[in-house]
């Protein structure tokens, strides 16, 4: 070390490559001083983090103010020339690192999470490796698909190891390689686990030796197209000239929708793709939509899982971003918002594009693809503000029966009454104020999935909208003239209910005699419960699966449908009274 605490200026120092990552050059400078990566990067000053593992930090994404300025001493690189090899360098068009802090790494979670790039592995060109030991920048961003040069789909994995090509030298755990013999920027080099016969170790697999898919030429055109654009230069979004900024925004939010909707059609018709990449797509599809919980993969504008992935959602988006007018461009958005639609009206889904970020260089194509709002969610939307003064809180989640026949029925043509009843109480709510059928059924602490069925189906057959709001309104008005009822509070005040105790049932059906057996007992908490709240009976906490282990839905339905024609006036009016007590009600009030 000099004087000034910086490193010492190290003799030959290899000049970076157009375009080469900065683990690709410090793997290449350690093999000219005959160093392991780890020491190389000890040598030149990098700041790692504290403990005997080699981990520079923020190693490859962006140099700290300590390093840059010990790199700069010992290499005699300047900061321009360092910061090229960083994927800082895409800073502004494909990458947004906001939120990074240099001085706290947990920041880079966010950002990796986010951002549409390998921030601990890279993707690879066998053929370019075979030229030049030259690993490129470009291969760490999630539009990394093929080589524009030799035309080959990007290699994701290695061969051998199984494990992503790259990872090694900053992934998780053991970071750079500070042991003997010197790192060969060719070979693998991922850490390997230990294995049938086989001892954990580094993967000696020669890269250049991996074969690649073979992709068109006009594929090949178009991934050089966007690198254009990622080093800066003007984007074009179906014929208008953007900022790149805008232009990677509008390629996330096409490829957003076509990891939503596109078809085997969409991706046949797309000659550019071969097959063998168009099964990868379909079948990361299948996956996302097989998963139950939404990981990052599942994640509609998650970077793209591979070089495969990352090639479809390229060519897909090209039909919308390079469309060579507005009017093509806008038939394609209306076919894929139309299947959007109808995901939307599954039963227990909601608009599964609602998140995305409209681009403004989209936004008009966009909407004028999107369908008109519900006829019947419209025509309320325009409608004066009812006088209703009563919240969604002093609502049952099934109106009453008398009242849905008198008013309501006759806009439901043969629809089941219990349906009906729930969507007249989604109904009511969304007058209260609920500004959709979603937060209306949460309003109404409702099944989402009965609800959600309810409102994308039954609201299609009602055919005059303005009459059915104006019934609704008249409905809202009979309730307020009954005098508030406080459904949200017995909903909360009965949910712990799921048997009513045997000293309570036991006085009025011994009389009668009738056993208290443990499913009369819960049969009669449930009624206890629909009782108060006016709630659909299959929802009573009584009838939670877990208490029922053993049970078929069919039977529970059957135990409640005899319970509920057998129950005699005594009964009824002990159960009426325990409720009471439970709920602590006034007795001179109606139930």
């Amino acid at each position: 070390m000099q004087d000034n605490g910086l490193p010492r200026r190290l003799p030959t120092v290899p000049v970076p490559e157009a375009g080469e990552s900065f683990a690709s050059w410090l793997t290449r400078a350690a093999a000219d001083w005959e160093l392991s990566p780890g020491r190389a990067a000890q040598a030149i000053g990098l700041e790692c983090r504290p403990g005997s593992v080699v981990w520079p930090r923020f190693f490859g994404v962006m140099l700290t103010p300590r390093s840059l300025l010990r790199a700069e001493a010992a290499t005699g690189l300047d900061a321009a020339s360092l910061h090229a090899m960083q994927l800082a360098r895409y800073r502004g068009t494909v990458l947004d690192l906001g939120g990074l802090d240099l001085a706290a790494e947990a920041s880079l979670t966010p950002v990796a999470n986010r951002e549409w790039a390998l921030f601990t592995g890279s993707r690879v060109c066998p053929e370019c490796l075979a030229e030049r030991p030259v690993w490129q920048l470009w291969w760490r961003l999630g539009i990394a698909a093929v080589c524009p040069v030799h035309r080959v789909l990007l290699v994701d994995v290695c061969g051998r190891c199984g494990l992503r090509v790259g990872s090694g030298y900053a992934g998780h755990p053991r970071g750079l390689i500070t042991r003997f013999p010197v790192a060969e920027p060719t070979r693998c080099h991922n850490r390997r686990p230990a294995g049938r016969g086989r001892k954990a170790g580094l993967c000696d697999q020669r890269l250049q030796t991996l074969s690649a898919v073979p992709v068109p030429a006009a594929l090949a055109d178009l991934q050089q197209r966007v690198l254009d654009v990622a080093d800066g230069g003007i984007g074009q979004v179906v014929g208008t000239a953007v900022e790149p900024t805008e232009f990677f925004a509008a390629l996330r939010f096409t490829s957003a929708v076509v990891r939503l909707v596109a078809s085997e059609d969409d991706l046949a018709a797309c000659s550019a793709l071969p097959g063998q990449i168009a099964d990868s797509f379909l079948a990361h599809q299948r996956e996302r939509e097989q998963a139950r919980q939404g990981g990052g993969g599942c994640r509609l504008q998650a970077s793209p899982l591979s070089a495969a992935h990352a090639a479809s959602v390229l060519a897909l988006s090209a039909k919308v971003l390079f469309a060579q007018g507005g009017q093509t461009a806008g038939q394609v958005l209306a076919t894929w918002t139309r299947r959007a639609v109808t995901l939307r009206r599954t039963p227990g889904k909601s608009d599964p594009l609602r998140l995305l970020v409209r681009p403004p260089c989209l936004q008009t194509l966009v909407r004028a693809a999107e369908p008109p709002a519900s006829r019947v969610a419209g025509a309320l939307a325009v409608r004066p503000s009812a006088a209703l003064r009563i919240t969604a809180g002093h609502l049952p989640q099934l109106v009453d029966a008398t009242d849905y026949t008198d008013l309501i029925a006759c806009h439901l043509p043969g629809t089941a009454p219990a349906s009906g009843r729930r969507l007249a109480a989604l109904a009511l709510a969304r007058l209260a104020g609920a500004a959709s059928w979603q937060r209306a059924a949460a309003d109404l602490d409702m099944n989402p999935q009965w609800a959600a069925r309810v409102a994308n189906t039954l609201v299609q057959r009602i055919s005059d909208p303005d009459a059915f709001w104006r019934d609704i309104e008249r409905l809202g008005a009979r309730i307020q003239a009954r005098g508030r009822v406080d459904y949200a509070a017995r909903r909360w005040g009965l949910a712990g209910l799921t048997a009513v105790p045997h000293a309570v049932l036991y006085p009025v059906c011994r009389p009668l005699e009738h056993d208290v057996t443990l499913q009369r007992r819960r049969h009669a908490a449930a009624w206890v419960w629909q009782h108060f709240t006016g709630g659909d009976v299959r929802e009573a906490p009584a009838y939670a699966r877990a208490l029922w282990p053993r049970a078929t839905t069919e039977s529970l339905r059957e135990g409640w449908r005899r319970f509920a024609a057998w129950i005699p006036a005594p009964v009824a009016r002990e159960l009426t009274a325990f409720g009471r007590d439970l709920l602590d009600l006034d007795v001179t009030r109606g139930a």
